[in-house]
């Protein structure tokens, strides 16, 4: 599993917020009666194939190659490196049930000059939904948190535009429970969090990119 700790640090929410208007590449996040919303954008080129293909890889590397993903759509997000001064959490196995479609999984969260929580469980559902339009979410629902969250739902929603290109739209919400509520500032949040989310959007439009540069003209 290796993922269940940035999916709810990149946590992609299913809130497609009309009203917000951002830039290309621009990522904003508001924090409101204990919750934070990110919100984050950017466009690249690739046909719906190749959109397909890379969200399919997401899902199914989550299920069944976790490590993989540290190859490409976790590459550079600094997960477990222990820094002084920062929170660090270290994943540990977990465990797909197919039958549910959760993901049962365990990190330890260690809080500098403070106290480490050993096995804090988190249960998670990540699906794909493709519309008739083209357009691809990849839904990630945190179900369960034993300490960390209270809730967290987010997506990754991919668009058609005109001349092959994309617009990715990465939604996330997060209610942390009541410690990490305290501790984790907007300014933690940001460090912690925010810059994952836009590296994890980054990391899937690269991949895009990528295989759309190998198909022939």
């Amino acid at each position: 599993m290796k993922t269940l700790v940035i999916l709810f640090q990149l946590l992609c929410f299913y809130l497609y917020l009309p009203a917000v208007e951002l830039a290309p590449d621009s990522i904003l996040t508001v924090y409101k009666d204990g919750e934070f919303v990110t919100h984050y954008k950017t466009k690249f080129k690739a046909t719906n194939e190749v959109v397909g293909d890379v969200s399919e890889n997401l899902i199914s590397d989550f299920h069944n190659s976790p490590a993989n993903l540290f190859n490409w759509a976790l590459k550079d997000l600094g997960l477990q490196e222990k820094k002084e001064n920062e929170l660090t959490f270290v994943i540990k196995p977990s465990q797909f049930d197919e039958k549910t479609g959760i993901t049962h999984g365990l990190f330890d969260i260690i809080v500098p000059n403070i106290t480490t929580f050993k096995n804090v469980k988190i249960d998670a559902i990540v699906a794909k939904k493709t519309r008739k339009s083209g357009e691809i979410e990849v839904i990630a629902d945190i179900i369960y948190s034993s300490l960390l969250l209270k809730n967290g739902l987010g997506t990754i929603t991919i668009i058609p535009q005109k001349n092959d290109e994309q617009l990715l739209i990465a939604n996330v919400r997060i209610r942390f429970g009541w410690f990490f509520n305290i501790f984790i500032t907007k300014k933690r949040y940001k460090s912690i969090i925010e810059w994952r989310i836009k590296k994890f959007s980054e990391n899937i439009k690269k991949e895009c990119e990528k295989r759309q540069e190998k198909i022939p003209d």
